[in-house]
């Protein structure tokens, strides 16, 4: 019980920054005037959707292994 617990806060906070790395990557490539060069943003926006993908496909692979 113990390690499902602390799968679900690890899956909790992988998923909360890559949803955070896709928007900010999102909004540093649609700003008029970025603060950041294009590469960052586009480094951000593609960790983040690597990030998440990872995050549900393992979840996915967890839940299958467990019936």
């Amino acid at each position: 019980m113990i390690l499902e617990d602390e799968y679900l806060l690890k899956s909790a906070l992988l998923g909360k920054l890559s949803f955070w790395l896709i928007i900010i990557g999102v909004f540093a490539l649609i700003t008029p005037n970025p603060a950041w060069p294009e590469w960052l943003a586009r480094m951000a926006l593609s960790t983040g959707i690597a990030l998440g993908l990872t995050t549900i496909g393992v979840g996915l692979w967890n839940n299958r292994n467990k019936k």
